[in-house]
């Protein structure tokens, strides 16, 4: 009696493990404050996609997806998305064999093959740093991606347009709106103009450039 009870656990509890890994629900380890949803963590809990997770001064927090595990350092927020996780500030690390990505920002991190792979993000003041622990990353933004080889780090503006609005250095100087000669620079070069001339005039007078008599 006992086995068949253990044996009919086992089957109505295998299909609700196989959904958990279709929707890519994960299970998170809470140390010190963490916070689920704007709730504190005693424990761990399920996250699911859409959840968001955000870990205080004293706090860490480890989530074991399908094929990943990532640790989410002190002072971060990330939210459960699919296809991994999306960074809004903080420190996260993740190990994966699944192709979890991070985004951040206008950002996309994911491992280049389905080799298990390791990397570092971080998104602090005002920088995106991505770090390549173990193989490597392809790092997205729009129509530009670039690779992160192992142990090497890269990082990129935290901005708009994948930073490249602020590389442009803004906008065009404003074109002048005064007449050519109202700089002050142009008035001192045409008053001496006219001074010189006025005095080769005068200097003419004294005697004339045809005179009557040889």
């Amino acid at each position: 009696m006992l086995r068949r009870l253990i044996s009919g656990c086992l089957i109505l509890f295998t299909p609700c493990a196989l959904v958990a890994q279709d929707t890519g629900a994960a299970v998170i380890y809470a140390t010190g404050s963490v916070y689920l949803n704007g709730s504190l963590l005693a424990n761990s809990s399920a996250v699911t996609v859409g959840d968001v997770v955000q870990t205080r001064e004293n706090g860490v927090a480890n989530i074991n997806a399908p094929g990943a595990t990532i640790v989410v350092e002190s002072n971060t927020i990330v939210r459960f998305q699919s296809g991994g996780f999306a960074l809004d500030r903080g420190n996260i690390s993740v190990a994966t064999g699944k192709g979890m990505s991070v985004f951040a920002r206008d950002f996309k991190i994911t491992p280049t093959s389905g080799d298990w792979t390791e990397f570092y993000v971080t998104r602090a003041s005002g920088s995106i740093q991505i770090i390549a622990r173990k193989n490597s990353v392809t790092v997205t933004c729009g129509a530009n991606s670039s690779i992160v080889r192992e142990g090497q780090q890269i990082s990129r503006e935290d901005a708009a347009d994948c930073g490249l609005v602020s590389k442009r250095g803004g906008s065009a100087p404003t074109a002048a709106k005064a007449p050519i000669l109202d700089s002050q620079r142009l008035q001192q070069i045409g008053i001496g103009a006219g001074a010189g001339l006025l005095g080769w005039v005068l200097f003419q007078g004294d005697e004339p450039a045809s005179p009557s008599a040889p």
